[in-house]
């Protein structure tokens, strides 16, 4: 069928075909200061992905049907047509009788953490928890109404990130109760950068976002997770995690073919979830990472950079996974709220690399070309140290040290972890 719109194009003269020649030509001769970089993600072969709630819808319900459960979950709980679990779980003929929302409430929406302790669902007949404000011994209490709980939350595969916060202190609620934790799996959308990261150090252990004892990035699925620290904690937890079908350690999120839902309000794309890997530790510092922009930590800034300036000498720094270019923006919310930042937008450029050295470089760049950077407190602690779960980012960056120091020490540690977490793995 013929579009509406059927006028020839115009030729184009010839001066500005002579012309536009000219100018590939020389941009190939002297590269135009870069080489070629692709901006959409790589991609390999990609594979149909069954997340466990659907193999466990398909397969395993059955054996769950008159079972009245808890239901731990929030708007990242769906199939891959977008049914959501509860409304699955409840058409298999098992008995939600109450629900757990984590940070950013049931429907994932909330920026401010929310101050009520529950809900009403009114469509779905449901009272939903706030689970972020509960402690071990209250959650404990609340599970005794029911003989099942079914944990089915997209994680992000980062410490710092409260949904496995969460799912621990589920499995410390569980402990030694009788009652079974079904863990429906998901993907690790960072799974393919390995393990990465300084692990914790106790002294910085806190409830929300320094709690799962592995490192800052710990290359386990959720349901990976739970058998490893039900394995290496001994909390004694009735457990059973349903894995996915056709999942890969290797494969990024796009590659699975399952919808990206965003799994909290500031990670809207794929791409800004692996920028977030290299930058959330910025959170520790007076910067604006872009929360209320259209562009959550893919700009970073603050009213004393200079776009200009730092996207530079970012750029000669020559990082293979990424290219930077100068911005302005106002955030809406957040740091420097209606206030005009200068800063830059991070463009991931594809393949491997180190959230812990990207974000040392970063903060070494920062540190050493502006006086106003500074690290943020609350009361006496250094919010950068509570974050990465260790003081040794914070010290290495103030005594200037190369980032390599920081790999040293970190490396006994981390092939230490390899190991004892690949006994947990379920997936190649």
């Amino acid at each position: 069928m013929a579009h509406a719109c059927t006028k020839p194009l115009r030729a184009i003269p010839r001066r500005v075909i002579h012309l536009t020649t000219a100018l590939a030509i020389a941009c190939g001769a002297i590269g135009c200061g870069h080489a070629p970089v692709q901006y959409d993600l790589p991609s390999g072969s990609k594979r149909r992905v069954l997340t466990g709630l659907e193999v466990f819808i398909g397969e395993r319900a059955k054996d769950y049907r008159g079972r009245t459960a808890a239901l731990v979950s929030n708007h990242s709980g769906v199939d891959h047509s977008l049914r959501a679990n509860v409304e699955l779980l409840r058409a298999s003929g098992i008995s939600i009788a109450l629900a757990f929302a984590p940070e950013h409430g049931l429907h994932g929406h909330q920026n401010a953490y929310d101050t009520r302790g529950y809900i009403v669902d009114e469509r779905r007949n449901l009272m939903v928890y706030n689970l972020h404000l509960l402690t071990v011994d209250s959650l404990r209490h609340l599970l005794r109404r029911v003989d099942l709980v079914i944990y089915d939350i997209q994680d992000m595969g980062m410490r710092c990130y409260t949904y496995v916060s969460d799912l621990k202190m589920v499995m410390d609620a569980l402990a030694g109760t009788g009652t079974e934790l079904v863990v429906l799996d998901r993907p690790n959308p960072l799974g393919f950068l390995g393990v990465d990261g300084p692990p914790l150090d106790r002294r910085f252990i806190s409830r929300h976002i320094a709690s799962f004892p592995a490192p800052f990035i710990y290359g386990l699925t959720i349901g990976e997770a739970a058998r490893y620290y039900n394995g290496e904690a001994g909390t004694k937890v009735r457990l059973t995690v349903v894995p996915m079908k056709n999942y890969g350690r290797g494969l990024l999120y796009h590659e699975t073919m399952l919808p990206w839902v965003p799994p909290s309000p500031n990670l809207p794309t794929y791409p800004s979830s692996i920028v977030y890997a290299g930058i959330v530790l910025l959170e520790g510092i007076n910067l604006s990472v872009g929360r209320g922009t259209t562009k959550p930590f893919e700009y970073i800034g603050a009213p004393w950079i200079d776009p200009f300036r730092s996207s530079e000498a970012l750029n000669a720094l020559k990082l293979p996974s990424f290219r930077f270019r100068p911005v302005y923006f106002e955030p809406t919310f957040s740091k420097y709220k209606n206030r005009t930042c200068g800063g830059v937008q991070i463009f991931y450029t594809g393949g491997r690399f180190s959230p812990t050295e990207f974000t040392y470089i970063l903060l070494r760049h920062l540190f050493d070309t502006y006086p106003e950077c500074r690290w943020e407190r609350a009361g006496g602690t250094y919010d950068i140290d509570v974050l990465a779960g260790t003081d040794r980012i914070r010290k290495l960056v103030d005594a200037k040290r190369d980032w390599r120091d920081l790999a040293r020490e970190l490396a006994p540690q981390l092939d230490a972890y390899r190991k004892t977490s690949a006994r947990y793995h379920l997936y190649r």
